[in-house]
């Protein structure tokens, strides 16, 4: 079924009052008119054949098509809810290689840490439909896999293909938080949306040890940025199992190391900006951790409904050339 046809710019059917005007110069035309090559037809001539005018009235209809499509039809969809406000997310996820640790377990399995963080992550994403979110991974280095979007189907996929031990590894805690900030500059102003605030999700299994940013300086730009920091320490101290890969990256065995979360670390980033601390040593306390946080950060608004428009100018764009090629086909025909 056909919805309703509106057009965005209808000022400019005011051009159709050409058609007649060019009709009347027509007449008047001595001379072979330059303006389009093929288009001897614009002459008055007489005994003129089928094909001249064929030829002419293709041309006028292909000019109102043109028309048509510069007025931009649209056809109405239905109508849809408008994001009127939220937040801007930076999720700091470190990939480094003792998020490959097996410490955490589900229905009587063991499971690595990135396992279950990036499915919390995505189920994360699930409940924030009015937040635009990027992603920051870490490990020696930091590196932005998603800038801040609303797509978080895009982003899901993006999530996917991050693996652990793919960049030099290291925990490089505070490198990552000043690029996560450097994200949000210039993004606080969103035309049509009251932009609410912004806030960053740090989630790490281990001390800061590389970068060139210490993560205590990473706090106070972003406390003086007025953007909150909530922590997440991942895994279990002690020993735990790290999985041996071979070069293709295929688990080969087991073997027994030594994991530490700097808690002190992550308690004083969230402190000194307003955030919150949480230590997960099972998969449970992840869960737990980002439904905290959603729970805490979450605006409960009316959306406002808009009506989602198609639009159609390139189908009679389209139409206009189509006649425009059988005028010009026309007009060379013996």
């Amino acid at each position: 079924m056909v919805g309703h046809l509106s057009f965005a710019y209808p000022y400019f059917f005011l051009l159709l009052l050409l058609v007649p005007a060019i009709s009347l110069l027509r007449k008047r035309r001595v001379q072979q008119p330059f303006l389009f090559p093929f288009a001897y037809e614009w002459m008055v001539k007489r005994n003129q054949r089928i094909t001249d005018r064929l030829s002419l009235l293709f041309i006028y209809i292909a000019f109102v098509f043109f028309i048509i499509a510069l007025a931009r039809p649209q056809e109405e969809k239905g109508k849809v809810p408008l994001r009127k406000e939220g937040y801007d997310i930076m999720l700091v996820l470190d990939i480094s290689g003792s998020m490959l640790a097996e410490d955490y377990e589900i229905d009587q399995k063991m499971v690595s840490r990135l396992d279950i963080v990036l499915e919390v992550v995505k189920t994360f994403l699930d409940k924030r439909t009015t937040d635009r979110i990027g992603l920051i991974a870490f490990a020696g280095r930091a590196y932005t896999v998603c800038p801040l979007t609303f797509d978080h189907s895009w982003l899901k996929r993006k999530i996917d293909q991050l693996q652990a031990g793919t960049i030099e590894d290291g925990t490089a805690i505070g490198d990552a938080l000043g690029l996560a900030l450097s994200r949000l500059e210039g993004k606080r102003e969103l035309e049509g949306r009251k932009k609410i605030g912004s806030f960053l999700i740090l989630l790490t299994d281990g001390a800061n040890n590389c970068g060139n940013l210490t993560p205590l300086e990473a706090a106070q730009l972003a406390a003086n940025a007025s953007v909150p920091i909530f922590t997440i320490g991942a895994g279990i101290n002690g020993e735990v199992m790290m999985p041996v890969m071979d070069e293709e990256r295929r688990k080969i065995g087991s073997q027994t190391v030594v994991s530490e979360v700097d808690e002190e670390l992550l308690r004083k980033i969230a402190q000194l900006t307003g955030g919150e601390y949480f230590r997960a040593t099972d998969s449970n306390a992840i869960v737990s951790a980002f439904q905290a946080i959603d729970a805490q950060k979450k605006l409960p608004f009316e959306p406002v409904v808009v009506t989602k428009k198609e639009e159609l100018f390139a189908g009679f764009l389209a139409i206009g050339l189509f006649f425009w090629l059988l005028a010009f086909i026309f007009s060379k025909r013996t």
